[in-house]
């Protein structure tokens, strides 16, 4: 319908009907009271009739929110990829002292263990810890196959239900790893979470032991898996997806969390899912025929809310930093405390490609994993996930969303901040006897951003061999990893060698 035609037609109806001669004829003829009803309905029925071509239009440009109703399916049916990995727990050979009772093992060598379900990184004290141990019943070496789980949660492991290995286990809930040389599939079991405004409700899970074997070194590894997640269709820009919903290598119960699992995959070409780090999240924007949406969902996981974001753009960008380098890109992406983004152009089957530029959604952010190309560096940079004496592991230090974006004021990465190196191993307060190994891991950061260089490439140059000399198997860019020695304090050298990036 256009608009404008009708706008010309109803300011030329009013003042036809305000004219003198023609009202003067309509009173004569229909009456004055007659008259006014007429325009009173006229009216009425032009202001419904705007109501609706407001909603339509306001629909049509997907203005306004959309809910979506989710059906619960098995993630061993529906869930490949990450669904099915489950969350690690820590295997010991020693019993946990906060643990008040065990129950009597037939094994020599029962594994003792513990998890800690979801925690909220802004609550370090709300992780939902669980105790464990596994016996084998057929005497030692004979094989696992009793789980004793502290499922109410009062630290007795003798009064909670023994948990005995799946006779015929759903199929894809085996891992199927070269090294692995045993692995256990154990009966569901049930644990109570919160779910917030949902009250407490219980999660169904799968408990899988594998033992492997790595440079002749075995390992012991209890994971957790849920059962069930969340599907269906959804429209996001006039396009149709297909969403999933649930828990990977983090259960946390309720489903409206930024950490939550959300794949989307589009029904014009199914499997072209999102795969840039941080884009398989409830919490990443995704951007659709040039608009970004946001997502949240229902506690139970059971509804999906689509959000055309209304907030401000600004601009990433990659710069020089004052070097004479013309050819500069970036992809990858940053994630906030509530929110990741892709970043390069479009997304082309899951992944963003270069650019010098781009638009984000304004807010605070830290690189996810980016990908660069600096002239004739290639560079791939993360968040750093080390502390002092500690690799991989954060400890208590808080995250650096450094990363500004303004409406007014484009954040340029320029690798302009001076550098540093970070020694994840060994610790300040490490000893090591006369013989033993010590191990140097160190890493290239920026402070200020509290990102960390992964790798450094020339890309000019090829490379057929690793650092130690023997074969890839394949070409590669030549690294540039620092040639690094290790002396004492009188300057005697003690070691040298190459020290990979990350």
């Amino acid at each position: 319908m256009n608009f404008h035609v009708m706008k010309e037609n109803l300011v030329a109806f009013r003042r036809l009907c305000h004219a003198p001669a023609m009202k003067t004829a309509i009173d004569h003829r229909v009456g004055v009271e007659g008259v006014h009803k007429a325009i009173r309905l006229f009216t009425c029925g032009l202001a419904g009739l705007v109501l609706v071509l407001r909603a339509a239009a306001a629909a049509e440009a997907g203005t306004g929110d959309e809910t979506f109703k989710l059906r619960e399916v098995s993630a061993f049916e529906h869930g490949q990829d990450s669904f099915l990995r489950g969350q690690s727990a820590e295997c010991e050979d020693k019993p946990s002292p906060k643990v008040k009772a065990y129950p009597a093992f037939v094994s020599k060598k029962p594994i003792y263990g513990s998890i800690h379900f979801y925690r909220d990184r802004r609550q370090p004290n709300s992780a939902q810890i669980a105790y464990f141990a596994v016996d084998e019943s057929q005497g030692t070496g004979k094989g696992y196959d009793r789980l004793y789980f502290d499922a109410n949660g009062d630290l007795d492991l003798r009064n909670d239900p023994v948990v005995k290995p799946q006779g015929n286990p759903p199929d894809n809930a085996r891992l199927n790893y070269s090294n692995i040389k045993a692995q256990v599939i154990f009966d569901f079991l049930a644990l109570q979470f919160d779910f917030g405004p949902a009250g407490m409700r219980p999660v169904q899970l799968m408990p899988r032991l594998t033992i492997s074997v790595y440079e002749k070194e075995e390992y012991k590894q209890m994971s957790f898996v849920r059962t069930r997640l969340y599907m269906g269709d959804i429209d996001i820009g006039a396009e149709t997806y297909e969403a999933r919903l649930g828990n990977d290598y983090s259960i946390c119960g309720r489903l409206d969390t930024p950490g939550t699992v959300l794949m989307l995959s589009p029904k014009v070409h199914a499997g072209g899912r999102n795969t840039w780090w941080g884009g398989d999240r409830l919490m990443a924007a995704h951007k659709v025929k040039g608009r970004f949406y946001t997502f949240s969902a229902s506690p139970t996981g059971d509804q999906l809310i689509v959000h055309p974001y209304r907030g401000e753009l600004g601009t990433f960008e990659i710069g020089p930093g004052g070097r004479e380098v013309n050819e500069m890109t970036i992809m990858g992406s940053l994630d906030g405390e509530e929110r990741a983004v892709a970043v390069g152009s479009d997304v082309v089957a899951g992944s963003p490609k270069a650019a010098r530029s781009c638009q984000l959604p304004v807010g605070d952010y830290r690189p996810n994993y980016l990908a660069i190309q600096f002239g004739r560096l290639g560079i791939a940079a993360s968040y750093n996930y080390h502390s002092d004496g500690k690799p991989r592991e954060r400890g208590d230090r808080a995250a650096v969303y450094g990363i500004a974006i303004r409406k007014d004021k484009p954040f340029v990465l320029d690798f302009s901040n001076k550098p540093d190196v970070m020694f994840a191993s060994p610790a300040k307060d490490q000893q090591v006897k006369l013989g033993e190994l010590l191990e140097v891991k160190g890493v290239l950061v920026d402070p200020k951003l509290d990102m960390m260089i992964r790798k450094l490439d020339d890309n000019t140059r090829k490379q057929k061999n690793a650092a130690d000399g023997q074969p890839l198997g394949y070409e590669r860019p030549v690294s540039l990893d620092p040639q690094v020695i290790i002396t004492r304090a009188n300057g005697e050298k003690v070691a040298e060698g190459v020290m990979p990036f990350g």
